[in-house]
C-alpha cells in the first residue's frame, strides 16, 4: 500500500510539473497574435521545428497503434509501421516546398488564402474539425483503459477518470497556447527518445539480447507456426484482406503526414529549403522510433499473456501498458515500469491535445466565424486582455469537452477506430484542399471547397457506418448488432476519390469573384 501511495504521489507530481510548464510557457494575454503562432524573433529554427513536427506525428494514439498492431498482426504490423515511418518523407518530397512562406493563422487562411472570409474558409474549418475531433477522442480513450490496468474495473469510475484527467489536459493546453504546445511536443519527443530505447532494451534483456529468440517466442505464442511474420494476419489472407491492408497503410501514410495541424509547422518556414529540412528532421526522428515500436511490439507479443493480448482488441489497443505490467512481474497494479509508461502517456496526450486544440480553435475563431463583418477588437478598453485569445481558450475547452464526452461514452472501444477515422477524414478532405488550394494556376474556388469537404465527409461517415468497424464484428463500435455490407474496415477507398473528384473546378465556378489579395488575407 505504501508503494502504491508513493507511485500515485509521483504521478500527481508529474502532472503538476506539466501544468507548471504550460503556465510558464503561456503567452502574454495582451499579445493576441502569439496565441496562434510564434512571432519571428521567437521561432524555433528548422532543427527544433522538425523535432516538434516529429512529436506532432507521434501522438499517443498513433504510438499505441503501431506497437499494438505489430504485437497482434506481425508482418502486417511491420508494413503499417513502415508506412508511418515514410509519412514525413512523403511530406518532404511532395508538399513541404509548396507550403513554405504561405503563412496564415488558421488552416483556412492557408489553403484558402486567395479567398475572402466566407463559405470557402468555413468549409476548410469544417474539414479541420472533421479530422481533429476523432483524433482528440483517440488521445483521451487510453486514460480509462490504463485505469482498468491498475485495478479500477468499475465502468463509471473509469469514465469519471477520463473526464477528470481529460479536463486537466484541456486546461493545460488552453493555458499554454502555441508556445506551450511546441515546448510540450519537444519535451514529449525528448521523453520518447529515452523511453522507447529503454523499453526495447528491457525487452532484449528478457531474451539475453538474442533477436532470434525474441522473434521465435513471439511467433510461437501468437501463431504456433511460421506464419506470424507473413501478411494476412490482420484482415485475412484473401483479396479482401490484402485490399483492406493496403487501404489502412495508405491511410496511415497520408493521414499521418498531412493532418491539418501539422501543416502549420511548414507555413512559417521562410524558404523552401527550410520547409524541406523540417520534414527531413521529422523523418530522421520518426523512422528510428517506428523501428523501436516494432521491436517493442514483438516484445509484447512474446511477453504479454495471450488472453491479455486478445482482450486489447483487433489492433492491439494499449498494449504498451500491458508490456509494462509484464516487465513488472505480470500482476495488474501500479508497478515502477507501468508508472513510467503512465507518465509518458500523460505527456503524449497533453502534447497532442495542445496542438490539436490550438489548430481547432484557430479555425473556429478565424474560419468558421469568417464573414464580411469587421472582426472584434483585439483588446478590451483597458487593454488588459485579448478578447480573441479569451474566445480561443473558450473554444479549446468546448472542443476538448466534446472529445472527452465521446471518449467517456466509448471507453471499451479501441482508440484505433477513432485514429483511422481521423486519418481517413484527412486523406479524403484535408489532402484535396491542400493539393488544389495551393495551386498557383487556377486556384480552388469556394464552391469547389464546399463540394469537396461536405461531400467527402458525408461519404466517409456513410461508408464507415456500414463497415465492420461499426457493426458485425467482435471489436466493432456496436459488436452485438450487424448492418454492415461494406467489406473493408477503412472507407478511404471511397472517401479519397470522392474528395479529389469534387475538388476539381467546374465550368460554373468563378475564381475572380472569390479572389482577395494575399496581402490583405495575411494581415487581416
Amino acid at each position: 500500500m505504501d508503494g502504491l501511495l508513493i507511485s500515485l504521489l509521483l504521478f500527481l507530481l508529474f502532472i503538476g510539473a506539466c501544468l507548471f510548464l504550460s503556465m510558464w510557457a503561456s503567452p502574454d494575454l495582451r499579445v493576441n497574435d502569439e496565441f496562434f503562432r510564434v512571432d519571428e524573433k521567437n521561432r524555433l529554427g528548422s532543427g527544433r521545428t522538425g523535432f516538434a513536427y516529429a512529436g506532432d506525428i507521434a501522438n499517443a494514439a498513433a504510438v499505441m497503434y503501431l506497437v499494438g498492431v505489430v504485437a497482434v498482426a506481425g508482418g502486417d504490423g511491420l508494413v503499417v509501421a513502415g508506412a508511418a515511418a515514410l509519412s514525413p518523407l512523403l511530406m518532404r518530397q511532395w508538399l513541404a516546398k509548396r507550403l513554405a512562406g504561405v503563412g496564415g493563422r488558421s488552416f483556412g487562411e492557408t489553403v484558402a488564402r486567395h479567398l475572402p472570409p466566407g463559405p470557402g474558409r468555413r468549409a476548410a474549418g469544417v474539414a479541420l474539425l472533421a479530422s481533429t475531433v476523432p483524433l482528440l477522442t483517440a488521445q483521451f480513450q487510453p486514460l480509462g483503459d490504463t485505469a482498468q490496468m491498475v485495478g479500477i474495473d468499475d465502468l463509471g469510475t473509469r469514465q469519471l477518470l477520463i473526464v477528470l484527467i481529460g479536463g486537466l489536459v484541456v486546461s493545460c493546453a488552453a493555458i499554454g497556447a502555441t508556445r506551450g504546445a511546441s515546448l510540450l511536443q519537444m519535451a514529449k519527443m525528448g521523453g520518447l527518445v529515452v523511453i522507447a530505447p529503454l523499453l526495447g532494451l528491457l525487452v532484449l534483456i528478457k531474451f539475453d539480447g538474442d533477436f532470434g529468440s525474441l522473434f521465435d517466442s513471439a511467433d510461437r505464442l501468437r501463431s504456433g507456426s511460421a506464419d506470424y511474420l507473413s501478411l494476412g494476419q490482420l484482415f485475412g489472407d484473401g483479396p479482401v484482406g490484402f485490399i483492406d491492408l493496403a487501404a489502412f497503410c495508405s491511410c496511415v501514410l497520408t493521414g499521418a503526414a498531412f493532418m491539418p495541424y501539422l501543416i502549420a509547422r511548414f507555413t512559417d518556414a521562410p524558404k523552401q529549403a527550410d520547409a524541406r529540412r523540417v520534414a527531413g528532421v521529422g523523418f530522421a526522428v520518426i523512422a528510428p522510433m517506428c523501428a523501436l515500436a516494432a521491436l517493442i511490439g514483438f516484445g509484447a507479443a512474446a511477453l504479454v499473456p495471450e488472453e491479455k493480448l486478445v482482450s486489447q482488441g483487433q489492433f492491439g489497443g494499449n498494449i504498451i501498458a500491458r508490456l509494462a505490467i509484464a516487465l513488472d512481474g505480470g500482476e495488474d497494479g501500479l508497478g515502477k515500469w507501468l508508472l513510467f509508461v503512465l507518465c509518458a502517456t500523460f505527456l503524449m496526450v497533453l502534447a497532442a491535445a495542445s496542438v490539436l486544440l490550438l489548430s481547432a480553435a484557430a479555425s473556429v475563431v478565424r474560419d468558421l466565424r469568417a464573414g464580411p463583418a469587421a472582426e472584434p477588437q483585439d483588446h478590451k478598453a483597458d487593454g488588459t486582455r485579448s478578447v480573441r485569445a479569451g474566445r480561443a481558450r473558450l473554444t479549446m475547452v468546448t472542443i476538448g469537452g466534446v472529445s472527452i464526452v465521446l471518449a467517456a461514452l466509448t471507453p471499451d472501444v479501441s482508440p484505433q477506430f477513432w485514429l483511422i477515422l481521423s486519418y481517413t477524414m484527412t486523406t479524403s478532405t484535408v489532402l484535396p484542399l491542400v493539393v488544389h488550394g495551393l495551386r498557383k494556376e487556377r486556384p480552388m474556388t469556394a464552391a469547389a471547397m464546399r463540394r469537396c469537404v461536405y461531400g467527402s465527409v458525408a461519404a466517409v461517415l456513410l461508408v464507415t457506418f456500414f463497415s465492420p468497424s461499426v457493426s458485425g464484428s467482435p471489436y466493432a463500435l456496436f459488436p452485438d448488432l450487424d448492418w454492415n455490407f461494406w467489406p473493408f474496415h477503412s472507407s478511404v477507398l471511397i472517401g479519397a476519390p470522392v474528395g479529389f473528384l469534387l475538388a476539381r473546378p467546374r465550368r460554373g465556378d468563378h475564381v475572380a469573384r472569390d479572389a482577395a489579395p494575399a496581402e490583405e488575407v495575411l494581415t487581416r
